[in-house]
Formats: C-alpha cells, sequence, structure tokens
C-alpha cells in the first residue's frame, strides 16, 4: 500500500510538472491570448489559400471536396512539422532549467509537443465546425477520430524524443530538420492523392507513417469509413514502441547529452 502511495504521489508530480510546463511552453508561443491563437491559424490558413488556388484546377477532379481535403491534409501535417521541429530544441532552450533541477529530462519534450498539440486540438475543432459549411456533414464516423489524433500524436512525439538527442551531437540538425521536413511535405499526400503518383513510386510513399494518417483522417471525416485500418494499426504500434524506446534513449543519454549542451 505505501508503495502504491508513493508511486501514486510520484505519477501526480509528474503530470503535474507536465502540464504547468506545457502551459508555459504555450504562452512562450504567443498563443496565451484568443489574438495569438488566431495568429495560429494564420499561417495554415495561408498556405491552404495558395495551395488551393494553385492546385484546385488541376486536383479538383480527382478529388471530391477538396477543399475540405486539403484542409485536413495540412491540420495534421502542420502539428507533425512544429511538434518535431519545436522537440528538437526544447532541451538547448530549457537548458537552465534543465541545469538546475532534477526532473526526468522527457518531461521538457512533452512539454512541447503538448504545447502545440494545444493549438492543433483548437484547429481541429474549428475543422469540424466548418466542414458541414463546405459540403461535408457529419457521420458516425468522427468518432473514431481521437484514435487517429492520438496516433498523430504518438508518432510525433516517439520521433521527438529522439531529436534532441542528436541536436546534442549535431548543432546542425535543426537546419537539416527543416529541409527534411520540406522534402518529407512534398512526398507526403498533403495536397493531392495517391492516384497522381506513378505505381511503381507509391510503395516508397507508403513507407511514410504519416501518410497512413492523412489517408485514415480524410477516409475518418470526409468518406464515412476508414479504409486502411491495417495500415493505422501498424503505425499506432510501431509509434507506441518508437515512444518507449525515445524515452529509454533519452534517459540512457541524459548525462552525455548535458555535457555536449555545456560545451
Amino acid at each position: 500500500m505505501i508503495i502504491r502511495q508513493d508511486t501514486r504521489k510520484r505519477l501526480n508530480a509528474y503530470f503535474t510538472l507536465l502540464r504547468e510546463m506545457a502551459g508555459t511552453e504555450f504562452k512562450l508561443r504567443d498563443q496565451g491570448t484568443f489574438l495569438g491563437f488566431l495568429w495560429t491559424l494564420l499561417y495554415p490558413a495561408l498556405m491552404f489559400a495558395v495551395l488551393y488556388v494553385v492546385f484546385v484546377k488541376w486536383m479538383g477532379h480527382l478529388v471530391e471536396n477538396y477543399g475540405a481535403y486539403l484542409l485536413i491534409g495540412l491540420l495534421f501535417w502542420n502539428f507533425f512539422q512544429k511538434s518535431t521541429s519545436s522537440a528538437l530544441t526544447s532541451l538547448v532552450r530549457r537548458y537552465s532549467i534543465i541545469r538546475n533541477f532534477k526532473f526526468p529530462r522527457e518531461i521538457i519534450v512533452f512539454s512541447t509537443v503538448s504545447a502545440v498539440l494545444y493549438s492543433f486540438l483548437l484547429e481541429v475543432g474549428v475543422l469540424l465546425f466548418f466542414l458541414p459549411f463546405i459540403g461535408v456533414a457529419p457521420k458516425v464516423s468522427w468518432l473514431l477520430l481521437p484514435l487517429l489524433l492520438a496516433t498523430m500524436v504518438l508518432l510525433s512525439a516517439g520521433i521527438s524524443l529522439f531529436l534532441p538527442i542528436l541536436a546534442a551531437e549535431y548543432r546542425d540538425l535543426e537546419r537539416i530538420w527543416e529541409v527534411l521536413t520540406m522534402t518529407m511535405f512534398y512526398i507526403t499526400p498533403v495536397f493531392y492523392p495517391m492516384s497522381v503518383i506513378s505505381e511503381h513510386l507509391r510503395p516508397m510513399l507508403y513507407l511514410n507513417p504519416v501518410t497512413h494518417i492523412l489517408i485514415a483522417a480524410r477516409g475518418c471525416l470526409i468518406d464515412g469509413r476508414i479504409a486502411n485500418v491495417g495500415a493505422v494499426v501498424s503505425v499506432a504500434l510501431g509509434s507506441a514502441v518508437l515512444f518507449a524506446l525515445g524515452v529509454l534513449a533519452l534517459r540512457r543519454c541524459e548525462s552525455h547529452v548535458m555535457d555536449k549542451l555545456m560545451e
């Protein structure tokens, strides 16, 4: 009983610290006010406007309700890109806290991902509100959306746990990751359907786990069904393994990372 109470206290302290640090990170991202949140909507809105104007004539006859298709792709992709990019520099940005206080270092990464997640969930809420106005009626399958969101978060958090370790070793990783995510944007079906890709190239795109999540999210919200359930389950299980390995790696490399940050 004493052991259980002690474990419960540690878990409460862990999640309290995570909540406080995530809230602080959220405010530091200039999203602590309603106006700040409007600014976070401006970026995907501008991307949507540009991509829609450029590609609607080409993609419009290939994809039914291309506006909704594009919006879903952009919101999910932006969460992946922003959460991983922010996590990459999280230990460097919070070095003063890490140096002076002892606590599980993965909380730093989780708080960074959580801050981006807050905005993502608000954006998804706005998306669900507007979908009926652009021709997508609510469906029972929308109830599965939280599972897809959880898979997206698990995948992003799993990758995010490894990035700060590598960033401490390779100081130019931030720029490399920026180039990599930009490349991934164009080889992920964010603004185009898989049908426009040559059949011999499609297997390469399917290696990207984000691709399967986007396909499932669009099926869930637009089509009323998820056609690639097996692929999504595989991504979820793989993300869970990646997440666990990331926590172990960060804890094992903690001393080495601290030494690198002090250089």
